[in-house]
């Protein structure tokens, strides 16, 4: 077994069974580091010797491990819930995040994880966060692979009474080939007489809440420059990322017949929409609180009581720095502490606004301007209980994790998004010379069904995307608070199309080859009553599906691309078992193609991503919902960004949604060019919008739902 493929099966030992104390598995050893050794050692000694696997060198101390940060670390006791929005927690989590870091090289780091008084000793959700976190940025850990987040916390995404169903399967003692998988009801949280359960399938979907956490992740508010540079236009990324998601979910809302989402900005308004979540955090029988309908906002002030970090702070602090951003948009600048006057310009102003909104470390001013959207996100979570008088934990917002499976969610940030939007509308509107390209024509666009053996017609019919239900497996037995020697298997059923591709005729009529950039969206042509959308309405639920860049050689071209390219969504990520028997990851050549290895679409991702089956919206029965093919091309010579000469790359994230870790992102156009900013008054439809770039070229197409099961690879 190589050093790599070693320190892989490290990583999954120590995301198993978190609550647990840490049991290293046969043939994994991890040895105590040498380089804690000038750190300081408690005098009641943690006695490794009686727990196999764990070893301690000759030249290091046997005494147990007292790191003095770690005494904020455990501010949040074990078994007790995380929220990677409360100040608090942040920085218990970050200062384990900088532990992690700061160990001299990977395997001094697991080592240090596995030690009893980190892994038995601190928070069992901040461990998993700081070390996947830790994983995430260390650039010398990027070929090992975190394990999915629904089989590490299966209590964050599968209601309770999962587990005493996995409890009783382990308890019959049947043979791994005859044991069924538990089903996990799509509609586990309510019943169809509740309206919003309608679009329960995305809220509550494995690799759309994967996706948040994961994002939230690579992206981190409390993190200063000792544990990542800043990343490149990460407060635009917050953004757009968080708008794509509410125009993804006004898509399904249409296509069931619900009116789009709105903005919750009156917070003396009742929140109506109630969740109760039915999760339970079975390792320490702690649940996340239910919020029923009427509830109002209220003042936060929750007491420190050694099991609950405490937090205080009044609703009108929430109005007061709405109030001082607004007033920065408009006045067009905002200032540091310093005095020092940033412009909120065309270029970097929508960065400067989101890590201002976000309140991120490089908040121009996070003390004026405050901690908005993170506080937004506590005020929800404790709306129930906000001073602890019943002791009721918090509700689902407070977790990166959880948070989308929230009605309130794409209420709190269709608020988040308005503000951006009002800076988007004092931005100068697009001209017809920034919206073509010279001597390049887009022709015609189309959609074509890729032949499949459950659909292998030769010529499907044209400008038609089927999508149903996929079932897929996922193991449980790795994240449950027993042990059991054979898999416990859940079954769930998610939202899945057809593959389908892009089909694009384009004539370059200059005398050289072009590089060009295509940008595809697609957005529904009418709201749930069948009125049709004006464009300025329209804008604002353009989906991107792809963005990517190709060679035209003088003359008539034909470009085809598959969905399964997208720059914004990454496959179904891989088990626990898959990553045991998977080969190490090896770096990535220009353009995402491994250097040594046949092309594996399953393979070299971090995690970070739209899930794949989620890549277009589930439409609607025979004959299927209208849709809106939009593509554009671009020059990418104007375009391209230059990053560094280290073109090897040991992961990939969707660049769209994602961005590139430590480069830069990768297109010099702000994000969701050319729908981000409002047109012209003149221009009331897209057809008016785009009359005069050649360059574009739209499409009516039909996403039809068919409610069956769909086979399409990747089949798990």
């Amino acid at each position: 077994m190589s050093d790599l493929e070693l320190q892989q099966r490290q990583v999954l030992n120590l995301f198993e069974r978190v609550s647990q104390p840490f049991s290293p598995k046969p043939n994994i050893t991890f040895e105590f580091p040498n380089f804690v050794s000038d750190w300081i050692f408690l005098q009641s000694p943690t006695d490794l010797s009686s727990k196999p696997g764990l070893a301690t060198p000759a030249s290091a101390p046997t005494d147990g491990l007292n790191i003095p940060e770690l005494d904020l670390v455990k501010t949040i006791p074990r078994g007790r819930l995380f929220s990677n929005f409360h100040p608090g927690h942040r920085v218990a989590a970050y200062t384990l995040v900088k532990i992690f870091k700061d160990a001299p090289t990977v395997a001094d780091m697991l080592n240090l994880a596995a030690h009893p008084d980190v892994h038995d000793a601190v928070n069992e959700h901040i461990f998993v966060y700081a070390l996947s976190a830790a994983l995430i940025q260390r650039k010398d850990a990027r070929s090992l692979r975190l394990p999915p987040i629904y089989e590490i916390f299966p209590g964050k995404f599968f209601e309770t009474k999962v587990r005493s169903e996995a409890q009783i399967n382990v308890q019959q003692k049947k043979e791994p080939a005859t044991q069924e998988p538990i089903i996990i009801d799509k509609n586990f949280a309510a019943t169809n007489r509740v309206v919003e359960n309608k679009v329960s399938y995305f809220r509550e979907d494995l690799g759309i809440n994967s996706h948040h956490w994961h994002w939230h992740l690579i992206f981190p508010v409390e993190a200063t420059g000792e544990i990542i540079n800043p990343p490149d236009r990460r407060g635009e990324l917050f953004y757009y990322m968080h708008q794509q998601i509410l125009a993804r979910y006004d898509a399904e809302r249409i296509a069931n017949g619900l009116a789009r989402v709105t903005s919750y900005h009156d917070w003396d308004e009742p929140i109506m929409e109630a969740y109760f979540p039915k999760l339970t955090n079975a390792n320490g029988a702690i649940h996340w609180a239910s919020r029923p309908a009427g509830l109002v906002l209220k003042d936060i002030n929750i007491p420190d009581e050694g099991v609950e970090l405490g937090i205080e702070f009044q609703i009108n602090n929430l109005e007061l720095w709405r109030t001082r951003i607004l007033h920065a948009i408009h006045k067009g600048s905002v200032a540091k502490a310093n005095g020092e006057i940033i412009y909120l310009d065309e270029t970097t102003g929508t960065n400067t606004l989101g890590e201002l909104i976000e309140a991120s470390q490089w908040s121009a001013d996070k003390l004026f301007y405050g901690d908005l959207h993170n506080f937004g996100h506590i005020a929800v979570c404790y709306i129930h209980d906000p001073d602890r008088s019943h002791s009721e934990n918090m509700g689902v917002m407070g977790d990166s994790v959880t948070a989308m499976r929230d009605p309130i969610f794409y209420r709190w940030h269709k608020f988040i998004d308005s503000l951006f939007q009002q800076f988007k509308a004092t931005l100068n509107p697009y001209t017809a010379q920034q919206l073509t390209l010279e001597g390049i024509t887009v022709n015609n666009v189309e959609v074509r069904r890729n032949a499949t053996s459950d659909n292998p017609r030769s010529n499907p019919p044209k400008n038609l995307i089927i999508t149903g239900w996929q079932e897929s497996i996922v193991e449980l037995d790795r994240g449950l608070d027993f042990s059991s020697l054979r898999p416990v298997q859940a079954r769930v059923t998610h939202l899945q199309h057809e593959d389908f591709s892009y089909r694009i005729q384009v004539t370059n009529s200059t005398k050289t080859t072009q590089e060009i950039v295509f940008r595809i969206f697609l957005a529904p042509i009418a709201d749930e009553a069948g009125r049709p959308f004006s464009f300025r309405e329209q804008r604002l639920l353009m989906i991107e599906l792809d963005k990517f860049v190709v060679r035209v050689t003088p003359g008539a071209n034909m470009v085809k691309r598959k969905s399964d390219d997208s720059s914004v969504t990454i496959p179904f990520e891989r088990t626990f078992r898959d990553l045991e028997a998977a080969v190490p990851a090896t770096p990535l050549a220009p353009g995402g193609v491994p250097t040594d290895l046949p092309t594996d679409r399953m393979t070299n991702f971090c995690g970070c991503g739209w899930p794949d089956h989620f890549l277009v919206p589930r439409g609607a029965p025979n004959p299927g919902m209208p849709f809106t093919l939009f593509v554009m091309a671009t020059s990418w010579k104007e375009d391209r960004v230059v990053n560094g000469e280290d073109s090897k790359k040991l992961c990939r994230n969707a660049a769209s949604y994602c961005g590139i870790l430590d480069e830069k992102y990768p297109d010099k156009r702000p994000m969701g060019f050319p729908f981000d900013r409002p047109p012209d008054k003149m221009i009331t439809t897209l057809a008016k919008f785009i009359e005069k770039s050649p360059n574009i070229k739209t499409t009516e197409i039909r996403i039809q739902f068919e409610d069956r099961i769909i086979r399409r690879f990747p089949q798990q």
